[in-house]
């Protein structure tokens, strides 16, 4: 309830994302659960029994799903699974209680359903190759939970020990430090992976151009300049390309500028697919983009450039078979010094584009 109480408070004046909002309905439901369970005692009965621990079932449910819709992993699959584990849990838990059966038995459904509905995220979090050690941490931390939960589904069935949360069984101790870590985990963790996640939103928008999702010119320029400068030091080649669509006013005037939004980001697309890993690709403005080879000399580069030219010309915008363009491809290679910039790089392609462009256009040309 205290975490529900922080996280309004913390995000007051921000707006809360479809993950906070459900992280927030789990905890309240969360705290309505542990309050019925603390009247068991008191109010014993079918009904408190159920409540409980459907308002548990469910409220662990949602934070799993919030965690979940953070990682961008809840799928209509895992969606389906999670309400189908859910509405099993529930019916095979209300139909236990509700016939009598043993209470070791209602504890071991109980601790194998949450276990279940855990290892969902337990398992994006591991499988996740760029997941950051914040997120390995919360997995251990849930994995730690899942095991325990599952070592209390067992031994309540083979033991005979009273497992019950009112129990003052020792092995209660240890299910209360596991739970209470978390908790804690949970909590902050998630709200830790909401800044993780808004960081690197926050990154992308200042280093990727909106609209295309590549590198945008300050980003392109400054990156570059790092890569010239490390490739001045080894004395090899670094190629760079000047591509311009074109006649692209054309095809905005005759279909529009959304048209010319996607024509814009399918080219982007295009391009990008056949780079290899360490060359850099931005955005300069309006129709014009730029790729530095690093490493390539004049032969390399132009074999590159004219692979894009021919990429693009072959390219079908789909659904709208009547719109084709080309792209003009101005290539410069130089082996830089201390002193070479990107700006001279630049200079050089824009002449060798202008080249291309007053031969006829849909070719590439160096300098």
């Amino acid at each position: 309830f205290l975490s529900g109480i922080f996280i309004l408070a913390y995000t007051s004046r921000h707006e809360r994302s479809k993950a906070l909002n459900t992280f927030l309905i789990s905890k309240l439901l969360q705290t309505f659960a542990w309050i019925f369970m603390s009247h068991r005692t008191n109010t014993p009965g079918v009904f408190v029994n159920a409540a409980s621990n459907i308002l548990l079932f469910t409220g662990v449910t949602l934070e799993l799903i919030a965690f979940l819709i953070l990682k961008e992993s809840f799928t209509k699959k895992n969606k389906k699974a999670y309400l189908s584990l859910l509405a099993g849990g529930f019916l095979v838990y209300s139909a236990a209680a509700a016939f009598g059966i043993a209470q070791n038995i209602k504890i071991t459904i109980a601790s194998c359903v949450l276990a279940l509905l855990m290892a969902f995220p337990v398992y994006s979090l591991f499988t996740d190759k760029q997941a950051s050690l914040l997120q390995r941490l919360i997995a251990a931390s849930f994995s730690l939970t899942v095991l325990m939960l599952l070592f209390r589904g067992v031994t309540s069935v083979t033991s005979g020990l009273d497992l019950s949360l009112s129990s003052s069984n020792p092995f209660n101790s240890w299910l209360y430090v596991v739970l209470y870590l978390y908790m804690v985990t949970g909590s902050m963790g998630f709200i830790l992976l909401d800044k993780e996640r808004m960081d690197a939103e926050l990154v992308k928008a200042a280093t990727l151009d909106g609209l295309t999702n590549v590198l945008n010119r300050q980003t392109f320029e400054k990156r570059s300049a790092e890569s010239i400068s490390l490739f001045a030091g080894r004395q090899e080649p670094v190629s760079c390309l000047l591509l311009d669509i074109d006649d692209f006013k054309r095809v905005n005037d005759q279909h529009g500028h959304l048209m010319g939004d996607a024509v814009l980001r399918g080219f982007a697309s295009t391009i990008r697919s056949m780079l290899r890993d360490d060359d850099l690709f931005g955005r300069y403005g309006g129709e014009e983009f730029s790729i530095l080879l690093p490493g390539a000399d004049k032969n390399q580069a132009l074999a590159i450039a004219e692979r894009l030219r021919a990429a693009v010309e072959a390219q079908k915008m789909e659904g709208h078979k009547e719109i084709r363009y080309t792209v003009s491809i101005g290539v410069s290679t130089l082996i830089p010094d201390r002193e070479t910039t990107t700006d001279q790089f630049y200079r050089l392609s824009d002449k060798a584009l202008y080249l291309a462009k007053s031969r006829g256009k849909n070719r590439v040309q160096a300098v």
